[in-house]
C-alpha cells in the first residue's frame, strides 16, 4: 500500500474513514469501496513483505460464511491456496467426549453454501496468503486510498461527519470512522466506552509441521486440562498446529528444540496421525476475551477485535469478526444515514456476538478447568452431542455462520456483489 499526501488525502470528504488494516479492516473498506463509496484506510505500519520471517504465517479457518463473503468481494480466487475440511475430529484427553462431525451427512444443512459434491465446513488458509490477496484487492480499488504509515490521534464528531486528526497533523473528514485496529484500539480507547476484559493466563503457539500419516481434509481439536489443542490440514501432509498452555507453559516450549517439540506434540496429540518432522519457526499470542457492549457511538463504530475478542477455540475469532464487516456493508447499504445504519448493524449483530462470546468462553473454560468432575460434564456434553443429531445440527450452523439473522454478503450467489456495487 503506498502512502497518499495530505493534499490529496484532504481534497474532499469521504464516506468512510477505517482506522486499522488488518484482515478485518481491509475487508470492510474493501466492501464498502465496491458500493461506490470513497475509504481512506488508515494503517501505522507499512506491509511487510509476504517472504519476509516475521510476517504472519498462522493458519487461519474461514467458516462458509466468511468463505461467501471474501468470495464476494473478489479476495478468494482460484489463485489462493485453501483446503477444505470436509471433516472435524473432536476428542478429549483421559476421559470422556468424542464427536466426529463430516460434512456429507450435513450436506442438507449446509445446501448450497458450499460445493454439493464436496460439502465442507470451512477452508484452511494462511494468514500471509490472505493478507496478500487482500492488499492487492485493495491496491487494485480506486476509491480506497491506503495512508500508511499514519495513525489517528484524535476525533471529532459532528451533526453530519467526523473529523479525524492523524498524527502528523493531516485532517480527515469522513461520513464515518470505523475502528477496526485490534485488541488495543486507540479508537476504543478514544471513545472511553465500557468494555468487559477477561485474561485467560493462556497464550498459543502455533507453528506447522509434517504429519506421517495425514488425514486429507480432517481437522483435529483435542481438549487437554492445559488447554485445547488443534491441528488443522494444510497443503501437502501438513498440518498447523494451535498449542494453547499457561503463559509459563508456552514460555518453556518457545524454547525447546524442534525435536523435543515434536516428541511433545505427538505425546499430547497421540499417535493418530504417525510422527511429526518438519516444524516451522513458532509463534505465540496471549489469549484474552474482551467484549465491548456498546461498540457504536454516533457515526464511531468498533469492528473485530477492536470490539470483541474471543478465545481461540473452535476457530471463531476472525469468522466473528468477517460476519460484522459483512452485518456492516449491510447496513450501510441499506440506510444512507450513517448513525441509522451503524445502530442497524448493532442491533443485527449484538445476538451473533453474544452466543459467540458465550460459546467460546464456556469451551474455554470448562476443559481447562481444575475440577475433574466440570472436564467431565464437558466431556459429557461432546458425548450427547455425537448422540443426538438436533445438536449436532444446531453446532454444524453455528460454527460455519449461518446463526439467524445473517447478513446478505455471508450467502452464496455470483450476483450479489455486483448487485450491490450498482446501488
Amino acid at each position: 500500500m503506498d502512502g497518499v499526501s495530505a493534499s490529496r488525502a484532504e481534497q474532499r470528504p469521504y464516506d468512510a474513514l477505517v482506522s486499522g488494516a488488518g484482515l478485518v479492516g481491509s475487508a470492510v473498506a474493501l466492501g464498502l469501496a465496491r458500493m461506490g463509496q470513497r475509504v481512506a484506510l488508515i494503517e501505522p505500519h507499512a506491509p511487510a513483505p509476504v517472504s519476509a520471517p516475521e510476517h504472519d504465517r498462522r493458519t487461519l479457518v474461514l467458516n462458509a460464511a466468511s468463505i461467501n463473503l471474501l468470495t464476494h468481494l473478489g479476495v478468494i480466487t482460484d489463485r489462493l491456496p485453501r483446503v477444505p475440511i470436509e471433516r472435524i475430529v473432536i476428542n478429549r484427553q483421559g476421559g470422556l467426549g468424542h464427536l466426529i462431525l463430516d460434512a456429507h451427512e450435513h450436506r442438507a444443512l449446509i445446501g448450497d453454501d458450499t460445493d454439493p459434491e464436496r460439502p465442507y465446513f470451512g477452508q484452511v488458509v494462511v494468514a500471509a496468503a490472505l493478507g496478500e490477496a487482500l492488499q492487492a484487492c485493495i491496491t487494485a480499488q480506486p476509491n480506497i486510498d491506503c495512508l500508511t504509515p499514519a495513525t489517528v490521534s484524535g476525533f471529532v464528531q459532528h451533526a453530519d461527519a467526523v473529523e479525524a486528526t492523524l498524527a502528523d497533523g493531516t485532517r480527515l473528514i469522513g461520513s464515518g470512522l470505523i475502528g477496526a485496529d485490534g485488541n488495543a484500539s486507540l479508537i476504543r480507547q478514544l471513545l472511553n466506552v465500557a468494555t468487559e476484559h477477561h485474561d485467560y493466563g493462556q497464550s498459543a503457539m502455533v507453528f506447522n509441521c509434517q504429519a506421517a500419516r495425514p488425514q486429507p481434509h480432517t481437522a483435529f481439536e483435542r481438549f487437554t486440562p492445559q488447554g485445547p489443542l488443534a491441528l488443522l490440514p494444510q497443503a501437502h501432509g501438513r498440518y498447523g498446529v494451535v498449542w494453547i498452555d499457561h503463559h509459563r507453559a508456552i514460555d518453556e516450549a518457545m524454547t525447546w528444540s524442534d525435536e523435543a517439540l515434536l516428541d511433545r506434540l505427538q505425546a499430547r496429540f497421540g499417535p493418530r496421525l504417525g510422527a511429526f518432522s518438519k516444524a516451522s519457526p513458532r509463534q505465540r499470542y496471549p489469549l484474552i476475551q474482551q467484549r465491548t457492549p456498546q461498540p457504536v457511538d454516533g457515526r464511531v463504530a468498533l469492528l473485530g477485535n477492536a470490539a470483541n475478542a474471543v478465545h481461540p477455540v473452535s476457530a471463531q475469532g476472525l469468522n466473528l469478526g468477517l460476519r460484522d464487516v459483512a452485518g456492516f456493508i449491510d447496513a450501510v447499504a441499506a440506510h444512507s444515514d450513517w448513525p441509522e445504519a451503524l445502530q442497524t448493524y448493532q442491533h443485527q449483530r449484538a445476538q451473533d456476538q453474544r452466543a459467540t462470546l458465550r460459546y467460546t468462553d464456556t469451551l474455554a473454560r470448562t476443559f481447562a478447568h481444575r475440577s475433574g468432575l466440570i472436564r467431565g460434564l464437558g466431556g459429557l456434553g461432546l458425548a450427547l452431542h455425537a448422540a443426538w443429531p438436533a445438536l449436532q445440527n444446531r453446532l454444524v450452523r453455528s460454527a460455519m455462520g449461518f446463526r439467524e439473522p445473517r447478513a446478505e454478503w455471508t450467502r452464496p450467489g455470483s450476483s450479489l456483489g455486483a448487485s450491490k456495487v450498482a446501488r
